[in-house]
């Protein structure tokens, strides 16, 4: 049998495994995009151009696609003009299921058997056709999480299978295949087309259909505890359903959007086990040390700086410190114990790590992810706040609370550093400032200037035209902050934040960055004393509840 690629859940399998060939889904990631980019553009689909990818590098030699939309028959249009598949076909597939529908995609899969019939040499065997439909897979016997929308790659579908508690099942458009068997008795091939047309047009819709209500039935299954919603870059269809779906339905959903490359480990390990942990399924509690302390420890390990707060047994704030992470987030750790006043490692009870790092600190006794420990910290500050704003170094998260501090939903920004401190430590090297200094320089603008790109690197360029024009400091400040604000507010609206406002991390100390984005949410941002150190605060707290758990 010869391997022939595949890459939609509507196509005729079963009709080519009886005709010779063995079907492959095209589902991996792509490393880079040289060649689909110098085919196409760089707006393009991302699964589209990996499947490009995959031809051109991976040694695809056939290829059957469905018209699902524009960027699929783009796919198809470039390699027929290449000419370097041994077998391509693009399979038109109609958009609602009906006689007219069922007659229409007869007439296409019968053109299929006879060109792919043609191009093996091997005669269609109704047998065959019969054994290679497969039951769909049982789904787990208890809870369990699904990955729903766009279809998702083999690697992140391997990553979230690795690092969820819970089994993670793959309802996408990729992985929701499940045609249904032909009855026993016609071997006619024209006949058997009728009945595999009507099998194949009766599966769960996708997104490129007329009539979607069946698709009600992805979310309906039993024991399905959450929903993992991911979308494609550029993808035309599924950022929609998403949308209407967070609204309508009561089952927790965390969005994850790919461009089909390998994914950051790190981001993608806080995202998932922040859900998780909103669904009461896995906030670890710490084990305490054998030697009984007298305080407990909360790190945040992040990319910029290590926080750490100690408190007593009864609550009460006993030391803190920020260091700079630098390079190793167990060096900086280190260093932000040793900034302590008055406290060793050995006084601990418990010790318990957040940030990006948290993985990383030899001496931590517990890990919960930086969303669980903002929102204990931020409750802990300020019971009112019902959504939290956090821009740190390199991240933007926004975290919505209920009226008991738990995380009802919450939204990071994607790998771009884009409005964060990183983004501004960078705007105030441009402009030769200090970051105290840039923090008030944007409250006495003069002249409403307008930052269009947060891209670092071309607001970099932007900057340096501004000073060109002689535009001051106070009024270019003042742009960079309402783009960082502008960018926030979009991220408060996607998690659907409600006031009372709080603001954490350290652009918290921006005051020109808190009052624009004041201004854009209409409301006051409540801040501490010490924002950074809200992130440490929540898990030092968690460090207590589990000493006081062992009491």
């Amino acid at each position: 049998m010869s391997e022939i690629g595949y890459t939609c859940k509507y196509t005729p399998v079963e009709l080519l495994r009886a005709l010779g060939g063995q079907p492959v889904l095209l589902n991996r990631e792509a490393e880079e995009f040289t060649f689909s980019e110098g085919v196409t553009h760089n707006h393009f689909c991302c699964h589209a151009k990996a499947v490009l990818e995959h031809c051109k590098q991976g040694g695809v030699r056939q290829l059957v696609l469905v018209n699902c939309c524009d960027s699929v028959r783009r796919t198809y249009d470039v390699l027929l003009a290449r000419g370097e598949l041994d077998f391509l076909f693009l399979l038109d597939l109609p958009h609602h299921d009906g006689p007219c529908a069922r007659e229409r995609l007869k007439a296409e899969l019968l053109r299929l058997a006879a060109e792919y019939g043609a191009f093996t040499g091997v005669p269609f065997d109704p047998a065959a056709f019969r054994a290679a439909f497969a039951p769909p897979a049982p789904l787990p016997a208890g809870p369990y999480l699904a990955v729903v929308g766009a279809r998702v790659g083999a690697g992140l579908l391997e990553q979230l299978r690795r690092q969820s508690p819970l089994p993670v099942e793959d309802f996408t458009c990729g992985g929701n295949r499940a045609a249904a068997p032909l009855p026993e008795g016609e071997d006619n091939l024209e006949a058997l087309m009728d009945a595999y047309a009507a099998a194949l047009l009766g599966q769960i819709p996708c997104l490129r259909m007329d009539e979607i209500a069946g698709r009600q039935a992805l979310f309906n299954r039993p024991g399905l505890a959450g929903l993992i919603y991911h979308t494609v870059k550029f993808c035309d269809y599924y950022s929609f359903e998403y949308e209407t779906l967070r609204h309508e339905t009561a089952l927790p959903i965390l969005k994850i959007e790919s461009d089909f490359t390998p994914q950051p480990a790190g981001q993608l390990a806080t995202r998932l086990a922040a859900f998780v942990e909103r669904l009461g399924l896995q906030i670890q509690a710490p084990a305490v040390h054998t030697a009984r302390g007298q305080y407990v420890a909360g790190i945040d390990s992040g990319s910029t700086t290590t926080n750490v707060v100690v408190l007593d047994l009864q609550g009460n704030l006993k030391a803190s410190a920020i260091v700079r992470t630098g390079p190793k987030a167990s060096v900086g750790a280190e260093k932000a114990f040793a900034a302590l006043a008055g406290c060793m490692l050995e006084d601990m009870a418990a010790v318990v790590a957040t940030g990006y790092g948290r993985g990383s600190i030899p001496f931590a006794t517990g890990q919960v992810t930086e969303i669980t420990c903002h929102a204990r910290g931020a409750h802990h500050l300020n019971p009112a706040a019902r959504t939290i704003v956090d821009i740190g170094g390199q991240d933007s998260k926004v975290i919505c609370l209920d009226g008991e501090g738990a995380v009802t939903n919450f939204v990071m920004n994607d790998k771009c550093a884009a409005g964060t401190g990183r983004f501004l430590e960078m705007m105030a090297r441009t402009l030769e400032l200090s970051l105290p200094d840039m923090s008030q320089m944007g409250l006495r603008w003069q002249q409403d200037l307008t930052i269009s790109s947060m891209c670092t690197v071309f607001a970099e360029s932007e900057v340096i035209s501004l000073i060109a024009d002689n535009h001051s400091a106070q009024d270019i400040v003042h742009g960079l902050n309402k783009a960082v604000a502008s960018k926030t507010a979009a991220l408060v609206s996607r998690a659907g934040g409600t006031g009372p406002y709080m603001m954490t991390g350290g652009v918290a100390r921006n005051r020109g960055v808190v009052a624009a984005l004041e201004e854009r949410l209409g409301a006051p941002l409540w801040v501490a004393d010490e924002p950074d150190l809200s992130g440490a605060l929540g898990a030092a707290l968690f460090a207590l509840d589990s000493v006081r758990a062992e009491q």
